[in-house]
């Protein structure tokens, strides 16, 4: 059934949130000059832009070099928890939730109804801390979202946090948007574009909700 799966995805547009560091996106027409009636539009974008998929380079790895093992984890059942706490998502919350061996987790801060992603996002976004990465590390979860573009945060230790779960084979999932979205179990489809040797890739991401 087609109609109840959920568009968890980020809208891609100019002047849309962004890393500050990262080029922003762009769309524009093609001028042919050749009276050629297809329409063709020049997109220019961060491999990070939007929700999106990263990849491992720091780690030694390239981005899809195992195909088969990124589609485990970001096809599947998936758990969409609710964090509570309005500053950071701690390692004392998440070990409330039955949290196991290779479960994909989905993470749904104050971030998807403040709608960080608009024209005008909030600065004090909530991230993962260290307890947290290091307790889902622990646990050997296959996958972390959030509705956050950087899972680690702007923080001095926000690079430490994305090194600690990729270094324990977690996919990471980031600018996701939970705004119609409750907790609970739903099937995950999140495919990022297909890109060689890339550092990371846009994605679309939706959920059916698992009666």
């Amino acid at each position: 059934m087609i109609s109840n799966w959920i568009d968890i995805s980020m809208p891609l547009y100019p002047g849309m949130d962004q890393r500050p560091e990262d080029p922003p996106f762009q769309i524009e027409p093609v001028d042919r000059n050749n009276g050629d009636k297809v329409h063709v539009s020049k997109i220019s974008m961060s491999s990070h832009a939007g929700t999106h998929i990263g990849a491992p380079v720091n780690c030694g790895k390239s981005f899809q070099d195992n195909e088969q093992a990124e589609f485990s984890a970001t096809i599947g059942l998936a758990k969409v928890i609710e964090i509570q706490d309005k500053n950071s998502v701690k390692a004392e919350e998440l070990k409330k939730h039955r949290i196991y061996s290779h479960d994909r987790i989905l993470l749904k801060t104050r971030n998807s109804a403040s709608a960080w992603y608009s024209d005008h996002p909030h600065e004090d976004t909530i991230f993962l801390d260290r307890t947290a990465a290091a307790w889902l590390a622990e646990r050997q979860v296959s996958t972390v979202g959030i509705d956050a573009l950087v899972i680690g945060g702007k923080h001095e230790y926000g690079k430490e946090i994305t090194r600690m779960l990729i270094q324990a084979g977690i996919v990471i999932i980031e600018g996701l948007e939970f705004s119609r979205v409750k907790p609970g179990e739903y099937m995950l489809i999140c495919l990022p574009l297909k890109i060689p040797n890339g550092d990371g890739a846009p994605a679309r991401a939706i959920l059916q909700p698992v009666r």
